[in-house]
């Protein structure tokens, strides 16, 4: 009997030492910060057992789909599945990590456009979703599950998303540790993956990035201390401070409700304790009415950085979206500082915010004026960043130095930046479509109140029946596409729109037949004010401009809840051809336009 249990001892030993990490058995065991949760962990040291599934290659690109482990987890080998693409060069070539965002999966395509301009790539399959090509053998993990669920990831062991540092069957500890965490277990992933690059044939082993989207954003915020980094892009994704509330006590605009051990999150998984330990220049693509990396916190991030060497990015008017001139700066500052490569990517944009009694004076100073095409200034006092309507500022001086004279409301904060626009020598070829410009962010600057009083704004906004003349275009729209365009204008703190009448809009349907679809959506304001999701079609045809006069009751509801003007986030417009199905262009404007003006009638 002795002999039995002496022999089940020593197994239990032997796998105990293969794992990948040795699971904490009490609470005084698990660390405290961010340093010490990492201290021990040396992400070469388990072999990777590399094992090559299919190659493709072309002219110019060889891209490899393989899978590596992990690490030993509950006794199980993790393995994730990437795509592996680098150009037909014969050098050591700069590389980087990509990472997708939740509920998407690796694309070989992206690897094989990186590729051709230069670099070599690791698309990491982190989520375990069945892949475009159809390969069977995909990301395993094995006894552990860092994924979003069954509905993605077919070997599941939860049912979603596990949010919380507690114990259970899939997870590495029995108590409550950071490394119960999702997030954990994807940084290790991550990590793993620069690991695998380095060890490349193909690859600099000092020119080493990394990149990812929306979640992906945050697994590249996690590892972005790992010195082999030499530049970091979130994109979307990647904050500290998500577990704090907006101003004026927003309901829903944290994610404080999901934990249970909130304080050991902030210290040791939430990007707040991540961003002060990066030392390479990080770059931040955003859109300015994002989610997932909601604007604020962007700012909140950044200033925790022991270096001055990064930038902001966003698309204006936009959610978890941006657009070429977004896009085209993950080229660029790769090529800056994985090849080397003399780009021009100017500073900062210096700002000044100033205070004389009800008046706030905002300045900015773009930092290179070559190609430099203009500047913007916008502010808002609503403290809800996703839903927020940036106004745009008329700005006095020149492209040296511009200036803003802005009111200030007691009790309403004050959120205001700029955004240059620059001009590239030649177009650049992107994955989708091309940039021929990029924009740079200034800092963000705020002035919030220790007492937010939201009640402020609707005593500050005038009653409008014009909702929009199109005079300025789309300035105060965006488009993802170049066909559908999209306003916040419903939020605006200067105006109200009258809840007793009905939405007109003017259009020229420039002898067509065309379909037009409306969509208004109320999600992201505060969980009492989401009345839900609205849409109409119409069919408009014939010359000159058409009235179509729309009551509140013609629109289809995902709710039973009726439309409230003010209550609505964002409206959305497109339109189709409905003679030959093509989609039609809504980023023209004036005389050309199909849109001629929006306004609320009887």
């Amino acid at each position: 009997m002795a002999r039995i249990l002496l022999i089940l001892f020593l197994s239990v030993l032997q796998t105990l030492s293969e794992e990948t990490f040795i699971p904490y058995k009490t609470s005084k065991e698990v660390p405290q910060n961010v340093e010490d949760l990492w201290d021990d962990y040396d992400p070469r040291k388990e072999p990777l057992e590399i094992k090559l599934i299919k190659e493709w290659q072309t002219e110019d690109v060889i891209t490899r789909y393989v899978t590596f482990k992990v690490g030993i987890f509950k006794g199980a080998d993790s393995r994730i599945a990437a795509y592996y693409s680098f150009p037909k060069n014969s050098k050591k070539n700069a590389a980087f990590v990509w990472s997708h965002g939740g509920g998407q999966r690796a694309e070989k395509n992206r690897g094989i456009y990186f590729a051709k301009q230069g670099f070599a790539t690791l698309d990491i399959n982190w989520l375990g979703r069945p892949l475009k090509e159809g390969i069977e053998e995909n990301t395993d993990w094995g006894n552990v599950d860092p994924t979003q669920g069954p509905r993605f990831y077919a070997k599941s062991l939860r049912k979603g998303w596990k949010h919380n540092m507690q114990s259970d069957d899939y997870t590495i500890d029995s108590v409550a540790s950071p490394r119960n965490s999702n997030w954990f277990l994807l940084a290790v992933a991550a990590r793993r993956a620069i690991t695998f690059l380095e060890q490349q044939e193909e690859v600099n082993p000092d020119k080493i990035g990394f990149s990812g989207y929306s979640m992906g954003g945050m697994i590249t915020m996690l590892v972005a201390m790992d010195q082999r980094l030499k530049a970091v892009v979130p994109m979307v994704g990647g904050t500290g401070f998500k577990y704090v509330d907006f101003p004026g006590g927003i309901q829903g605009s944290s994610i404080k409700p999901h934990f249970k051990h909130l304080d050991l999150y902030k210290k040791t998984m939430d990007p707040e304790g991540y961003w002060p330990l990066v030392h390479c220049p990080v770059l931040f693509i955003t859109s300015s009415n994002d989610f997932h990396s909601t604007f604020e916190r962007i700012y909140q991030s950044i200033n925790l950085l022991n270096h001055s060497n990064w930038r902001v990015t966003s698309n204006i008017h936009q959610n978890h979206g941006p657009g070429n001139e977004q896009w085209v700066l993950l080229n660029m500052w790769f090529d800056k500082y994985l090849k080397g490569k003399d780009v021009n990517i100017p500073q900062t944009p210096l700002t000044d915010l100033s205070v004389n009694g009800p008046v706030a004076t905002f300045s900015v100073i773009p930092q290179n004026k070559k190609n430099l095409e203009g500047t913007d200034i916008y502010y808002s006092y609503d403290p809800n960043s996703r839903t927020r309507f940036w106004i745009h500022a008329k700005a006095k001086g020149d492209q040296l130095k511009q200036t803003v004279d802005v009111p200030i409301h007691k009790g309403l904060p004050l959120y205001i930046f700029a955004s240059s626009r620059y001009r590239l020598a030649e177009p650049v070829p992107l994955e989708r479509g091309s940039a021929s410009f990029f924009i740079i962010n200034s800092k963000e600057e705020t002035i919030v109140p220790k007492i937010v009083n939201l009640e402020v704004l609707n005593e500050m906004s005038k009653e409008e029946v014009v909702f929009e003349d199109f005079e300025n275009g789309i300035r105060d729209w965006s488009s993802r596409d170049n066909f559908s365009i999209k306003t916040y204008k419903f939020q605006s703190p200067l105006t109200k729109y009258p809840e007793n009448k009905n939405l007109c809009l003017l259009i020229d349907p420039q002898g067509q037949k065309i379909s037009v679809k409306i969509r208004l959506e109320s999600k992201f304001l505060s969980r009492e004010n989401n009345i839900g999701d609205f849409s109409y079609t119409q069919k408009v045809q014939g010359d000159g401009p058409k009235e179509i006069i729309l009551p509140k009751e013609a629109f289809k509801s995902s709710s039973d809840r009726k439309i409230e003007w003010s209550k609505i986030a964002t409206m959305e417009i497109s339109m189709m051809n409905m003679e030959n199905k093509q989609r039609i262009n809504l980023t023209s404007s004036g005389e050309d336009g199909y849109l001629k003006s929006i306004k609320f009638t009887d």
